[in-house]
């Protein structure tokens, strides 16, 4: 089934012939789930579509003439790679994406945010990310400097336009994301679709992947403790920890609880959230806001500050308090981004510089021991296309392919961990990291 919504236009006035772009923002991807995924673009004017997805048969919409397009495509298939087509007055766009695998399925995502400001530094950790390969994106805030400036979207989606058209984006709401005098969201809410299953929808939200339970909140200082979203928190985790198919429980949101940078830990987060994190043992908490790269644990909860996603970078605070420094086990002030690998109980966390240097690499839980047989034709399955054939619905990569990436990347430097890594993130590295334990 395909149906169509539209958001409201968001343009006051409009364009002229000569001044129509068909494609002023995407198409990207968003709120990808194991059955179904929404694509999004924006037209300078109203302007007619037509949306291609290439199965067996081909499944096609013609669009009305709007300026922002909404797309919810349902009745997939599970871990399967579809390819698509948007095409607008003679203009096309093609990308593709991978479904949510099955609980219990391998995956990785990524992990980057406060990417504002420099758009240079931004691209950088842009084009390291698009070399990984992710199933998904998770963004910790701050995305944008100003949430009512129209160029700063504009620039946002001219950056990251390559990796959202194949990569959806869940986004947590950081402080600059905000707009005006009353500080709400609504450039953010209505450039993003987000799952609504909260009191207050997409400000925060939760979705699940795999066989893992995430769970995106609003840090903004309004909202720290508010009975709304705190009842809400532990229901999600308390559910979460009832249902026999979740494994594991990340949080995102844009304030570190810990940090010894210039922001520091914010002490409303640590006496409203944490012990329900501790008390429902989440397996790990991704913040932003401060401009570095940092971890901390705190009674057995990780904790990580990335926000080296393009913002200008900060350095340690001159005097931290007892509890942020007693915290932290990791600091450094650089341009990064978090890969994240889960497989089975196993959990990788790799910090990557812009430069795709390795900053360190945390993993905890047990590696389940899996037939090598078995697994192939999931990762396969996951893969990108490779080579410039017919589009097809259901796409499958060579293994070659997985494995000529990662030699490709082994000889940029990265190392046996590097190696692994980027194996892991286009799929067929879990056969590796299998059998090197072995």
């Amino acid at each position: 089934m395909l149906r169509w919504l539209t958001i409201a236009a968001l343009l006051a006035g409009g364009a002229s012939a000569a001044d129509a772009r068909p494609f002023e923002k995407g198409p990207y991807l968003q709120n990808v789930s194991k059955t179904s995924i929404t694509i999004l673009w924006e037209s300078s004017v109203s302007t007619p579509a037509t949306l291609t997805l290439h199965t067996e048969p081909k499944r096609v919409f013609e669009s009305t003439a709007e300026e922002i397009h909404e797309v919810v495509l349902d009745g997939l298939k599970p871990e399967q790679r579809y390819r698509y087509t948007v095409e607008s007055d003679g203009v096309t766009r093609v990308g593709q994406f991978a479904t949510a695998p099955v609980a219990g399925a391998p995956f990785s995502f990524v992990v980057y945010g406060d990417s504002r400001s420099n758009a240079n530094a931004h691209a950088r950790v842009i084009e390291r990310i698009r070399q990984e390969v992710p199933d998904f994106l998770l963004g910790t805030g701050d995305i944008v400097n100003e949430g009512s400036s129209r160029a700063d979207w504009d620039e946002l989606f001219e950056i990251e336009g390559p990796l959202l058209r194949e990569a959806a984006m869940f986004p947590s709401l950081g402080n600059h994301d905000r707009q005006g005098r009353g500080r709400t969201a609504s450039n953010f809410r209505k450039f993003f679709s987000l799952p609504e299953n909260s009191p207050d929808p997409e400000r925060y939200y939760a979705f699940s992947y795999g066989s893992a339970r995430f769970v995106i909140l609003d840090s903004n200082t309004y909202s720290f403790a508010l009975t709304d979203q705190t009842a809400w928190i532990e229901e999600q985790l308390q559910s979460a920890r009832l249902d026999e198919d979740t494994e594991h429980i990340f949080v995102s949101m844009h304030h570190p609880p810990f940090s010894i940078s210039l922001h520091g830990g914010q002490s409303e987060l640590r006496e409203a959230w944490t012990p329900l994190f501790e008390k429902y043992q989440v397996d790990a908490v991704f913040s932003g806001h401060d401009h570095v790269y940092s971890r901390a644990k705190k009674n057995g909860v990780n904790y990580f500050v990335s926000g080296g996603g393009g913002a200008p970078l900060y350095g340690r605070k001159a005097k931290s308090r007892d509890i942020d420094l007693e915290a932290t086990k990791f600091f450094e002030r650089t341009n990064h981004h978090l890969r994240v690998h889960v497989v089975g109980k196993h959990i990788e966390v790799v910090a990557v510089r812009a430069d795709g240097t390795m900053i360190e690499t945390l993993s905890w839980g047990e590696l389940p021991k899996i037939a090598l047989s078995s697994l192939r034709p999931k990762v396969e399955s996951r893969l990108p296309q490779v080579g410039s054939g017919a589009p097809s619905g259901e796409m499958r990569a060579p293994s070659q392919a997985a494995s000529a990436a990662a030699k490709q990347r082994g000889e940029r430097g990265l190392g046996l961990l590097g190696i692994l890594g980027a194996c892991m993130t286009l799929g067929a590295g879990v056969v590796a990291l299998w059998a090197w334990r072995q």
